[in-house]
């Protein structure tokens, strides 16, 4: 520990330090994907017809053209002009960009030649290590329509293969028969062997199969992601089932060695609050929430998905301004997922009542049956005398967190400080809400920063390596913000008032700052943070006396309430213009010699002989 003096100055001189946010752009290119290199902390960006690499404070280092080129939806790649004499200089989309850890490689989809993607070195972009020149049809990866979405990941499959898990919706024109959910190689297992698959393609059964038209599901993917040992989707979808054919929410699950889709089953979410449905996802993200959220309102020591939705327009997929934010715990997701699999397994997917829970969804000819009991434990993830793909009439509900009147919300991250639940989220106008949700699940929005006026915030919300940075897109610019901006506020009282639950006043430093920045923030009262009840900045309650003559030295008491007890070999020293005097402490507050009259500023003219303390401050 530090020794030395803490002043208490009757005069408070404030300084304020402005942020110069790091941003990118280029003229007339519009950006779709963002993501980063964990190891390095480069950033990866896919826009129309381009590829950037950037350095952590988005710098440029290689820019990379991917279009436009000559194509045609209805044609195969190769294109040439004898085959494809209809084809037309294309922009080229970027549908997917992925780092992938195990090959040390970036991978990307582009919406040209139904589809294709690429391996580049993550080292520089503009070296590309495969691309399927011929392509086979199992090698179309991505929807070659810019309106339709793919997502994708990379993760680890039986023997430790790295595999492309990828989720994309149905195109009308093109390269048909695509399943929605595929498994895709990224490596030749057996480069000697003839039936070895090509990288990219996918093998007969890695398929999510569909024996309807897929043009009446019509999935919107939104997100995938790993959890434990399995892989998810998140997509909406036209319920076939339903009379009115509307559009719900659904979230997959399949063991991630799982090459057969023998465990696929996919749930119902419902987000919604009195008479009210949020129907359609727009944004997800799955993360640890803060202990205050977990051992709260979601009663949880496991990891949390968070996810915007939106009202949508009657049996449309066209979502309305009306949004709203709302967690689902993994746990509940997983309980949910499990019991439609055991119910679909040995009870043929039945309720206790007899009340259906469970059945074959996507018209395969298959059923629900009534295997023995030691199935679920024989095969967690399936086999080929089990049932599926398998899906629920029981919907998993969520507690609504946050409703939006007007503002689409279409994008969300979310991170912890001190153990605190802070959610980012992007709307379609161009503004980035910070929301603090609190342990009783009330969410209260401390600030909106406005990106870009009228442009939508991309999905990809990003933080940087060290999670002090979140890097935010919308199609005309890339932004590096901070994720909190204490040092802005320079006194206590803006400080609190602004109700960042990143900031609070660190009294014997004088500044707002983060808890980990504030020397000792662990002893006592030594941090002061907004949100904790009773808590209020440092000040003189009162001075006595509150005047005296120029011509005497005396002693003045000088009540302040909380005053932080120092270490032994340091002490409080008591300032008036440049007197200084060692302070005295008391139970209430300090004690301070007055300057003598050698050492008072000269007195101006009409002002009198008295001394009045005014502006005496902490």
């Amino acid at each position: 520990m530090r020794s030395g003096n803490v002043f208490l100055a009757i005069v408070f001189l404030s300084i304020c330090h402005g942020d110069q946010y790091k941003s990118f752009s280029r003229p007339g290119v519009k950006f779709e994907h963002l993501t980063v290199d964990p190891a390095t902390g480069n950033v990866y960006v896919g826009a129309v017809n381009y590829l950037f690499q950037l350095t952590p404070e988005l710098s440029d280092l290689v820019v990379q053209p991917t279009g436009p080129q000559s194509d045609s939806k209805d044609c195969l790649p190769p294109v040439n002009p004898s085959d494809c004499p209809h084809a037309r200089m294309t922009d080229n989309h970027n549908k997917l960009l992925l780092t992938n850890p195990y090959g040390n490689e970036l991978i990307t989809c582009g919406s040209l030649f139904q589809g294709i993607c690429e391996k580049r070195s993550l080292g520089n972009i503009s070296r590309v290590s495969f691309r399927p020149e011929r392509p086979v049809d199992t090698q179309y990866v991505a929807a070659n329509d810019p309106n339709v979405t793919t997502v994708g990941l990379v993760g680890l499959s039986k023997g430790k293969l790295a595999v492309l898990f990828v989720g994309r919706g149905y195109t009308s024109k093109g390269a048909g028969g695509i399943p929605p959910i595929t498994t895709r190689n990224l490596e030749l297992q057996n480069p000697q062997s003839l039936e070895s698959h090509p990288i990219f393609s996918y093998e007969d059964t890695a398929k999510l199969a569909v024996a309807g038209r897929l043009s009446e599901y019509n999935h919107h993917f939104v997100k995938s992601f790993i959890y434990q040992l399995s892989v998810y989707f998140l997509f909406y979808r036209r319920d076939l089932k339903s009379p009115s054919r509307e559009y719900k929410t659904y979230v997959s699950r399949i063991c991630l060695g799982d090459m057969h889709y023998y465990s696929y089953v996919e749930v119902p979410l419902v987000c919604q609050t009195a008479g009210k449905s949020y129907n359609l996802l727009q944004a997800a993200y799955v993360s640890w929430p803060g202990k205050g959220l977990a051992e709260g309102v979601l009663k949880t020591n496991g990891e949390v998905l968070f996810a915007t939705f939106a009202v949508g327009h009657t049996a449309t997929a066209k979502a309305t301004e009306e949004s709203a934010l709302c967690i689902y715990t993994m746990s509940q997701i997983d309980r949910m997922i499990n019991q439609t699999r055991d119910l679909c397994y040995t009870n043929f997917g039945k309720m206790e009542d007899k009340s259906e829970a469970a059945y074959i969804e996507y018209e395969v000819k298959s059923s629900c049956s009534g295997l023995t009991s030691d199935t679920l434990n024989a095969y967690p993830c399936g086999y080929d005398h089990t049932p599926s793909p398998m899906a629920s009439c029981i919907p998993i509900e969520a507690a609504l967190v946050l409703k939006v009147a007007q503002g689409h919300l279409v994008a969300v991250a979310v991170t912890v400080e001190m153990e605190h639940t802070i959610a980012f989220v992007g709307d379609a106008k161009g503004h980035l809400h910070k929301v603090f949700v609190k342990p009783s699940g009330e969410a209260e929005q401390y600030a909106t920063l406005v990106i870009e006026p009228n442009a939508a915030v991309n999905s990809d919300l990003v933080f940087d390596r060290e999670q002090k940075h979140l890097y935010v897109t919308t199609q005309l610019k890339v932004l590096k913000l901070p994720v909190s901006e204490c040092s802005k506020y320079t006194d206590c009282q803006s400080c609190l008032v602004a109700r960042d639950p990143y900031c609070g006043w660190c009294i014997l430093q004088g500044r707002c700052c983060r808890r980990s920045e504030c020397e000792r923030a662990e002893e006592g009262v030594q941090w002061l943070w907004s949100y904790e009840e009773g808590r209020q900045c440092l000040r003189v309650q009162t001075l006595t006396p509150a005047n005296i003559s120029r011509e005497e030295q005396k002693q003045v008491f000088v009540n302040v309430a909380d005053l932080p007890v120092l270490a032994e070999d340091e002490s409080y020293t008591c300032l008036f213009d440049d007197y200084s005097s060692p302070a005295v402490i008391t139970e209430r507050g300090v004690v301070c010699w007055t300057p003598n009259i050698q050492q008072l500023p000269p007195t101006k003219p009409g002002t009198g002989v008295c001394q009045k303390f005014q502006g005496a401050g902490i």
